[in-house]
């Protein structure tokens, strides 16, 4: 009697142990098999000195956390170690983990490990300069991802060849607001391919389109939960101004998305008249004013022209990024709804970063628009380390043309 109760209970802890050891076996594959993913960078605040670090998993682990150093080869006790936020939303099986570094050097590589147990993911940024003179800063501006996944994945891979700073993208990012699929695949390509040879990973400054968006237009942030939860930028998200070292000023709006263009438009007063003497001004959006395929009457091209044209005249913004239309787009010099050949702002655009490209208005009948046509592209900006010329150029998956920007300067002031 006493031998067979003592072998029930050997049975028993026998059993026991078996059993925990197949779930901590189950709970380490499944560990093994979510690593950190989806990779993002940006910025909500000083790209000088900060960086904010965004990525996903499947589960919800004890920790989730990064470590970073100057240097890759630092000893340890150099590697500062932070714990991540963590959340989810209604639309994702995923978790999404995020990061703010502060404190940072200006113009200096940082190198980052996101812990994990098995697959720790390791990468390094660079953040921007804070002066001029030091170099010369390069960033790409485009839109329209959406739908043909090789093409998209062809420009990413065009894109990260160019070694930029940072990315301006106006919107449309996927083709359907709450597909997760769709969303997987962007990030995860963006995850895999915009990161330089060498490592370096690029970050974004993103702007809402309506493909963002439930409904597309006069909708609530709720109606755009993947771009509000998956894009960290300065709040309220939707519209906001980044310094981006001491010579550019780059500024998001939306396009009535999820905000009525009347609604920015006495904030983006304030903001002009705030930076006012920043030497170059940008403003990037995805509805454009100027189309090369929509009509130009348009209710929101009309509303842009109407309320946020005016003060771009006003505060002498040098170049306005675009986007909505799928193709090729440089139009003339604009000053007062004509052409200003001296004065006048020049609008590019119009997203060709992988969505369905479309046929363009012939730009000889259209007075406002230098070139118009057909092609997937993005746009290449380089400005020079003494803060004097803006570079931009078209890089199309064939070669493409260059002209140049410049600012003038008389006795240190920008005419």
């Amino acid at each position: 009697m006493i031998l067979r109760t003592i072998y029930t209970l050997c049975g028993i802890f026998v059993f026991l142990s078996c059993q925990e050891s197949g779930n901590d076996l189950q709970k380490s594959e499944a560990i093994a098999l979510d690593p950190p993913r989806q990779v993002i960078l940006t910025w909500q605040q000083d790209p000088t000195q900060t960086m904010t670090i965004t990525w996903r998993t499947d589960e919800l682990m004890e920790n989730h956390s990064l470590r970073y150093a100057y240097s890759p080869d630092a000893r340890r006790r150099s590697w500062t170690s932070v714990k991540a936020e963590s959340f989810t939303f209604d639309e994702t099986k995923a978790w999404i983990h995020y990061v703010e570094l502060t404190g940072l050097k200006p113009d200096r590589e940082y190198y980052v490990i996101i812990d994990h147990p098995i697959s720790p993911e390791e990468f390094h940024f660079r953040t921007l300069p804070s002066q001029s003179g030091k170099r010369d800063l390069v960033f790409l501006a485009g839109g329209d991802s959406r739908s043909r996944r090789d093409v998209r994945r062809e420009i990413n891979a065009l894109a990260a060849e160019q070694f930029p700073d940072f990315v301006i993208f106006a919107g449309d990012f996927v083709n359907s607001a709450v597909n997760e699929k769709d969303w997987d695949e962007w990030f995860d390509d963006w995850h895999e391919q915009l990161i330089t040879q060498d490592g370096r990973r690029i970050p974004i400054v993103p702007a809402i389109g309506n493909h963002e968006v439930i409904g597309y237009y006069r909708q609530t942030r709720e109606n755009a939960p993947y771009f509000y939860n998956r894009f960290i930028t300065p709040e309220p998200r939707n519209h906001y101004a980044l310094e981006l070292g001491s010579d550019l000023l780059v500024i998001t709006l939306d396009s009535d998305h999820t905000m009525d263009v009347v609604e920015q438009t006495d904030w983006l007063e304030t903001i002009l008249e705030k930076y006012q003497d920043k030497r170059w001004k940008i403003v990037q959006y995805h509805v454009a004013a100027w189309p090369s395929v929509r009509g130009l009457n348009d209710e929101i091209p009309k509303k842009i022209r109407k309320y946020w044209v005016p003060l771009f005249e006003k505060y002498n913004i040098n170049l306005v990024i675009e986007a909505h239309d799928h193709a090729y787009k440089r139009t003339v010099p604009i000053r007062d709804n004509q052409r200003d050949d001296e004065n006048g702002i020049v609008y590019i655009g119009d997203g060709g970063w992988g969505a369905p490209i479309r046929d363009t208005k012939n730009a000889k009948d259209h007075w406002w628009l230098e070139e118009a046509f057909a092609a997937d592209h993005f746009w290449k900006l380089t400005l020079s380390a003494d803060g004097v010329n803006l570079k931009v150029e078209p890089v199309f998956r064939p070669p493409g043309r260059t002209f140049i920007l410049e600012a003038e300067e008389v006795d240190n002031e920008i005419l």
